[in-house]
């Protein structure tokens, strides 16, 4: 590595066993990634996740930015990726992440490197990278997700219903949609995209951020036509939707009590009509409604799509 661009490096030390540690750091990292201040999308930015090969942020309606490439996945032990957020990836730095059990937890230490491709804009480059606002700082986020909290709210019942919904969804059999009401294909898109709106209440709840609860986006026909096609068939959308539920589950277990009760304004908008615009608490909205009527209304749907 050339002179004058050293790696910059930081460490947390996490109550989690190293296999633990690794799961929330990659499969949940769209639940804890402080996308409020640290995404693209601002407050429209819904989750950040590993798919395919790459790291990809999503916004509320689907729409994605690349922030990198996979070139090293070693479960438990370390990862490595390219870095270009909001690049195209012909210039990129690089980023490895590595857990080491240490105790009774993990420590992870992530190692920023590569500066020297930017020539002697490197400089500059890594400075903005070595501050109390950069890699410590998502690591405060990553250590306070990994915190299993002991008043956590149960969302079992919850977890239960999504399984019924993509249960539902993965039997497959479903004829077209009587005119004016959705195919499988939309009605899977929507609850996805619901989830993407959810988990922008999550992060807005934890960054103490004003935070509002809208569904007009994820029924919007063109903004379902648009995700379904970057999905490309059913078995894509429930992969998609699957994905989601799992973080917003885990966004709902990080939020603490006071969060959970949380007072959002919910817009809620139902064939064309609205049906709720007032301030209700969230784990009512999150937690009770979604396991009581939306999941179960959705697959009572797909039940009717198969005659």
């Amino acid at each position: 590595m050339m002179s004058g661009f050293p790696p910059v490096v930081r460490a947390a030390w996490v109550n989690r066993p190293i296999d633990e540690a690794f799961h929330v750091f990659t499969s949940e990292i769209g639940a804890w990634w402080p996308l409020p201040s640290h995404g693209l999308f601002g407050d429209a930015s819904a989750s950040v996740a590993f798919s395919d090969g790459q790291l990809v942020e999503q916004s509320v309606d689907g729409s994605e930015a690349i922030w990198g490439k996979v070139l090293a996945w070693e479960p438990s032990v370390r990862l490595v990726f390219t870095w270009h957020p909001g690049g195209d990836g012909e210039e990129a730095s690089e980023v490895e992440v590595v857990f080491e059990a240490d105790g009774a937890g993990t420590r992870v230490v992530i190692e920023h490197r590569g500066w020297e491709t930017f020539g002697e804009a490197g400089v500059a480059r890594r400075l903005g990278y070595v501050g109390p606002n950069a890699w410590g700082y998502v690591l405060d986020f990553f250590a306070d997700a990994a915190e299993v909290r002991p008043d956590a709210v149960d969302v079992t019942e919850l977890a239960g219903v999504y399984e019924t919904f993509f249960a539902e969804a993965e039997l497959g059999g479903f004829g077209p949609a009587p005119d004016g009401e959705w195919n499988a294909e939309q009605v899977v898109a929507h609850v996805a995209l619901n989830d993407a709106a959810m988990l922008g209440v999550c992060q807005a709840l934890v960054h103490q951020n004003e935070a509002r609860f809208e569904n007009h986006v994820c029924q919007d026909l063109d903004v379902l036509a648009s995700f379904i096609a970057a999905n490309h068939d059913l078995a894509g959308l429930i992969t998609a939707g699957q994905n989601m539920a799992q973080l917003v589950l885990a966004s709902l277990r990080r939020l603490s009590p006071d969060q959970r009760q949380n007072e959002v304004h919910c817009c809620l908008l139902h064939n064309g009509e609205t049906m709720v615009d007032r301030l209700l608490p969230w784990e009512s909205v999150a937690v009770a409604t979604q396991a009581s009527m939306h999941l179960p209304a959705h697959i009572e749907q797909l039940r009717n799509l198969r005659g």
